[in-house]
């Protein structure tokens, strides 16, 4: 690895020495979930967090143990309720959300679009939506201001559209990113209620603007859904697949609304998180010019100016490394909560029925007895030698065990060709006055964005696919 003078530390979270009070838990949980985590959770391999009343709160932070509730057990250890409060407003019954049998023939129907050949072939889709970007910015021009977070969601938005829905039948992209933000902000993130475990018609009672983004993302898409019910299948992308698929067991074919349901979880799970992703890689790199300037040179000898293919992604090691590192210190899904359907043991360790068990993905990707360095940023240490993005069960941006992510080979091939593309080309300076901080809204954001400066950009361009030269 790196010598530790040479590498960057980026602001992180800084827990509480012990438990906060009951009140001040309480407000924290609801404003921003990861900073009510006591250091214990960073230390520990498990913590019990006290609660008033309820469910117990236990924190686990010891990759044994975590394979035991993700893999070995998962018949022990549901969802729960607390997850399905944020998610099933706008997902329905989807893959994320369903469980058992129907979770298992969703994964089976929508498996085929993500299998590494059908990826392969859509590389080039995403470094031309990335080179669209490119002539966004030559547009805005050097010096000038740009919200990186707000572009990134621009970028994977053109690139889920393109590839898995045929060019996004008519789906507005701006409209539909504010409605899935407004959503985070509103149903999405966690509140009093949620916590005191209100009922959930209290919530949407209180929460209209994200009632109404609901609203809009299912009749946006049961529109296309309609519209592609009444034509012939032969495209190929994602609502091709999904509409096609049977159980093998019993012929069922997906609903309407399952349909929607699975196409409003891709749009809007599989654009977040690589935007997530994408952005805080260019902030980190945007600290660290000598990280930046070997990305850089990296890509320069393995593609020249030529456009990113999958032959490219496949070389380019240490660009996956950025993308790696950048996910560990930020992970898109901060934490993963499961719930014990029945008295049982974890580790030997007693965990009475109904315990809300969290695996604190922010806290674990810097669990000091895990990681050297824990809050440094050091690409290096998933070099292919240190094996450490194999450690599952203690590296985990995607999840981990049954039910990990279905997009990750999706997700890290259009990083990679994305963040190449973009760096080849410009030059990002961080607005020193915009303060970092993560903020969990399901998924784990910049507040404010990430202002950027654009320092430097090629003036020449790839030419973008279905643009002339």
């Amino acid at each position: 690895m790196n010598p530790i003078d040479a590498l960057f530390t980026p602001p992180a979270i800084r827990p509480p020495e012990k438990t906060l009070p009951i009140f001040k838990r309480l407000v924290t949980l609801a404003d921003n979930p990861i900073e009510a985590w006591p250091r214990a959770v960073y230390e520990d391999d498990f913590y019990w967090a006290p609660v008033p009343y309820g469910p117990k709160l236990l924190f686990v932070s010891k990759p044994e143990a975590i394979r035991e509730i993700l893999l070995d057990r998962v018949e022990d250890f549901g969802k729960g309720t607390i997850f399905l409060r944020f998610l099933k407003p706008a997902l329905g019954e989807a893959l994320l959300t369903a469980e058992g049998a129907d979770w298992r023939w969703q994964r089976l129907a929508a498996a085929p679009a993500f299998r590494p050949d059908t990826v392969a072939k859509l590389t080039p889709l995403m470094s031309a939506a990335a080179e669209k970007m490119l002539s966004r910015w030559r547009a805005v021009g050097v010096g000038k201001h740009v919200d990186i977070a707000h572009d990134m969601v621009r970028v994977t938005f053109d690139i889920i559209l393109d590839t898995m829905l045929s060019g996004g039948e008519g789906i507005d992209i701006e409209e539909a990113s504010r409605e899935i933000s407004t959503y985070l902000e509103t149903l999405g993130r966690p509140n009093i209620g949620d916590i005191l475990g209100l009922p959930p018609s209290l919530k949407k009672l209180m929460s209209q603007r994200g009632v109404r983004a609901a609203n809009y993302l299912r009749a946006a898409v049961q529109t296309m859904v309609e519209r592609r019910r009444s034509e012939a299948p032969g495209r190929g992308d994602l609502v091709d697949l999904l509409m096609q698929a049977k159980d093998p067991e019993t012929g069922r074919a997906m609903s309407d609304i399952e349909l929607r349901d699975n196409l409003i979880t891709f749009i809007g799970a599989g654009h977040e998180t690589t935007a997530l992703a994408l952005t805080w890689s260019l902030y980190l790199l945007s600290q660290h010019s000598l990280t930046a300037d070997r990305l850089r040179a990296e890509v320069q000898r393995v593609a020249g100016d030529a456009p990113i293919t999958q032959t490219h992604v496949e070389a380019l090691t240490f660009t996956r490394q950025v993308v790696l590192e950048s996910m560990r210190l930020f992970p898109p899904v901060s934490a993963l909560p499961r719930q014990a359907s029945r008295d049982t043991k974890i580790q030997g360790m007693n965990v009475p029925k109904d315990t809300i068990i969290l695996i604190p993905i922010y806290a674990l990707h810097r669990h000091r007895k895990l990681w050297e360095r824990p809050d440094v940023f050091d690409p290096d240490r998933f070099s292919p030698e240190f094996g450490l993005e194999r450690q599952r069960y203690q590296y985990m941006p995607f999840g981990a065990g049954l039910r990990i992510c279905i997009g990750m080979g999706f997700a890290l091939n259009e990083a990679v060709a994305v963040l190449a593309t973009l760096m080849r080309e410009v030059r990002l300076e961080h607005d020193p006055a915009h303060t970092i901080r993560p903020l969990v809204r399901i998924t784990m954001r910049p507040e404010g964005g990430m202002p950027m400066r654009i320092a430097s950009l090629s003036s020449n361009s790839t030419p973008v696919v279905g643009e002339s030269a």
